[in-house]
């Protein structure tokens, strides 16, 4: 079998992480997924993350799940969460700039990081077209709801985006549309936007009696 090996970028992977899920009814978003057109992703169908990598271009097209005879699932290979946050804690202090993804001659996969060499199988699953939610920044900005847990989680991935710094959590911009989907759009410690990577928040659905909140209000203003 022939050997694969992608070098990606730690903070991107880190990043994406953070969006991935948590929930056994979605196996096949319990993963980092390295997209054969060149993407990291992750998403937990709240949010997701997605950031270019070079690395991977033309290396993944003939991997898709083993159930996929018709060639329909997007190439690439999901990575396990579990898999990855294994690797990064036993690599403790030597941990590197770059995760190495490998598959071996004998079609093992493995990551590498810092130290560590961790084997893992890939979520035998089809990743959604992820692509396709990613919205374009709208030209008024409309408030809109959203879960500040998630919110938490974009910060910390404008922290992992630059090297963990925590005066780097606030480094992202959210493009508020409302009910749309939201774009959120990371940038470097010198303020510059970054082209290299993206995220999407889904904003909390509002109902008629959420907006009671100014009668409410009226009945604390002394």
């Amino acid at each position: 079998m022939t050997t694969i090996q992608i070098s990606a970028d730690a903070g991107a992977v880190d990043a994406a992480m953070l969006a991935t899920s948590k929930e056994e009814t979605r196996h096949y978003l319990k993963g980092v997924f390295l997209d054969a057109r060149g993407f990291i992703v992750g998403t937990n169908g709240h949010m997701a993350f997605a950031a270019r990598c070079d690395a991977i271009v033309g290396k993944l097209d003939a991997v898709r799940p083993a159930y996929d005879t018709s060639g329909n699932c997007l190439a690439g290979v999901i990575v396990p969460a579990e898999a990855i946050a294994q690797a990064a804690k036993a690599a403790g202090r030597s941990k590197g700039l770059c995760y190495v993804f490998e598959r071996d001659a004998q079609g093992l996969w493995w990551i590498l990081y810092g130290n560590a060499r961790i084997h893992f199988a890939p979520v035998d699953g089809s990743y959604p077209s992820w692509n396709r939610i990613i919205p374009t920044a709208p030209d008024t900005l409309t408030a809109g709801h959203y879960n500040p847990l998630y919110l938490a989680s974009i910060g910390n991935m404008a922290k992992a985006l630059n090297d963990g710094k925590k005066d780097m959590a606030t480094a992202f911009r959210l493009h508020q549309d409302g009910e749309n989907p939201a774009l959120v759009t990371f940038r470097n410690p010198d303020g510059e936007p970054r082209a290299d990577c993206v995220a999407v928040l889904m904003p909390m659905r509002t109902r008629p009696s959420d907006y009671a909140a100014a009668s409410i209000a009226d009945g604390f203003r002394l």
